[in-house]
């Protein structure tokens, strides 16, 4: 993999303006990130952001951050290089082998259980709330796996669901490819995905089915365009290659 079909992935409807990158884990495991863009400008998940997050969520140590071009200000690079004392490689001719991170559906059958979700929880980051949540996306015949990231920059932390969304755009899969998602969140009263994930999710799975467990025994399953029936929508953001 390089630079130039990894950025291909990157979902930039709005600006036009596609980036990747990768990071390196100290024991040479390489974690993808793309900018993935929502309709809701703030809530864009950016590539530096992504890549790391992915990294952690497979219990790996960030280590190195190659870039293919000089990073934006928006991309706060120095928080993330200070937060995890990143080394900085740019290099367009960079070339990979991504750990492979989703799960064929031969090992899982075609659903996910509740114990497989707690079992998954035992990978979030969670210094700040205690507060595990796992996700998993349907992509292809495989499912993504993902769970809740927290920083010392609260702010920029992202929950299981679009840490799984963001891991399965980076790996290349297309929209039409995505399907149901899998939520647990074992100390929650109530399990549902927050606003944030529900407009996510509005913009890359709509329609589609989100299984919520609340327990071991009783789940809720609700149409992701249920979650959030009055949510944002305008075709008139930018005009860019992405976007007509």
């Amino acid at each position: 993999m390089d630079f130039q079909k990894l950025t291909q992935f990157s979902y930039a409807p709005y600006s036009g303006k596609r980036q990747a990158c990768v990071v390196a884990s100290d024991t040479g495991a390489y974690y993808p990130g793309v900018r993935i863009e929502n309709i809701s400008f703030p809530l864009t998940i950016g590539r530096i952001q992504a890549a790391v997050f992915s990294c952690l969520a497979d219990q790996e140590t960030p280590k190195t951050l190659y870039l293919p071009d000089q990073a934006d200000t928006g991309e706060l690079l120095s928080f993330w290089q200070s937060a995890f004392d990143l080394k900085v490689i740019t290099d367009p001719d960079f070339t990979f082998e991504s750990k492979s991170l989703a799960v064929p559906k031969s090992e899982t059958g075609q659903s996910i259980t509740y114990s497989y979700l707690i079992e998954l929880c035992g990978k979030a980051v969670i210094p700040n709330s205690s507060f595990p949540v796992a996700a998993m996306l349907e992509a292809g015949e495989y499912f993504m796996p993902g769970v809740n990231m927290e920083t010392s920059a609260w702010e920029l932390g992202l929950c299981a669901e679009r840490i799984a969304l963001s891991r399965a755009i980076a790996a290349g899969f297309s929209q039409h490819e995505l399907g149901k998602m899998f939520i647990a969140a074992p100390k929650g009263d109530y399990v549902s995905p927050c606003g944030a994930c529900r407009q996510l999710l509005m913009e890359h799975i709509p329609a589609k089915p989100v299984i919520l467990f609340q327990n071991a025994t009783e789940t809720l399953t609700i149409a992701s365009d249920h979650l959030m029936p009055y949510h944002f929508a305008t075709d008139k953001l930018g005009s860019t290659p992405d976007k007509p």
